[in-house]
C-alpha cells in the first residue's frame, strides 16, 4: 500500500515538472499539455496560495517548488515506513 501512494507521489511530482517546464515554452494556461497539468496541479497548490497568496516574487511562482519539497519530504517519510 505504501508503494502505491509513492508511486502517486512521484507521479505527482513528474506533472508539477512537465507543468513548470511547459509554462516556460507556452504561458498560455490553455494550451496542451498545460490545460491537462493544470487541473491536476491546481488543486495542490490552493493551500499554498491560500497561505502565501498569489503574488509573484519577481514574475516567479514559488509554489511548484515548495509542492515538489513537501512531496518529497512525504515520499521519504513513507520510504523510511515501507
Amino acid at each position: 500500500m505504501v508503494l502505491v501512494v509513492i508511486g502517486i507521489l512521484k507521479f505527482l511530482q513528474v506533472v508539477i515538472f512537465v507543468d513548470v517546464i511547459a509554462s516556460w515554452l507556452s504561458p498560455d494556461p490553455t494550451a496542451f499539455p498545460r490545460r491537462f497539468t493544470r487541473l491536476i496541479v491546481e488543486p495542490l497548490y490552493a493551500p499554498i496560495y491560500a497561505i502565501l497568496g498569489r503574488s509573484q516574487l519577481g514574475g516567479l511562482d514559488f509554489s511548484p517548488m515548495i509542492m515538489l519539497f513537501l512531496l518529497n519530504y512525504i515520499v521519504g517519510t513513507l520510504n523510511g515506513l515501507g
